[in-house]
Order: structure tokens, then C-alpha cells, then sequence
């Protein structure tokens, strides 16, 4: 009493099934190694871009800091 869509197939059901299951198996695992990637992915994106904008911020500071030094430095040798 097999359907019409397992009659199309030659081999034998039993055979048939666990190819089925393997296939199912295989592409499972796949898609969890692909999640797992892409996990780990955002959290180097969400560190990486973290990290960039505390040292961008530390460059802003220093820069500034060094352009109040220039102008201190720059009044204080015109006044002598």
C-alpha cells in the first residue's frame, strides 16, 4: 500500500527512508554550523565596531588635547 510518489522509486522503502533521514541529517547540521558561524560573526562585528568607536573617541580626545596645547604654547610665546 505505498503512495504513488514512493512507487516512482525503485529501491526499496526501507533503503528509501534512511537516505531520506541522512539528507535531512546532513542539511541539518549544515544549517547549524551556518548559525553558529553567523553567531559568532555578529559578535566580532559588535566587538570590532565596540572597539572602534572607544579608540575613535580616545583619538578625538587626544587630538583636541593636543590643540589646546598647540594654542597655550602658541599665546605663551607671542606674550614673551
Amino acid at each position: 500500500m505505498q503512495s504513488k510518489l514512493m512507487q516512482e522509486f525503485k529501491s526499496p522503502s526501507s533503503r528509501l527512508a534512511r537516505l531520506f533521514h541522512k539528507g535531512r541529517d546532513n542539511w541539518k547540521l549544515r544549517a547549524l554550523e551556518k548559525q553558529k558561524k553567523l553567531r559568532a560573526l555578529d559578535i566580532k562585528v559588535r566587538d570590532l565596531s565596540a572597539s572602534r568607536d572607544y579608540w575613535k573617541n580616545r583619538a578625538k580626545i587626544a587630538e583636541e588635547k593636543l590643540h589646546k596645547a598647540n594654542i597655550e604654547t602658541g599665546l605663551e610665546k607671542k606674550r614673551d
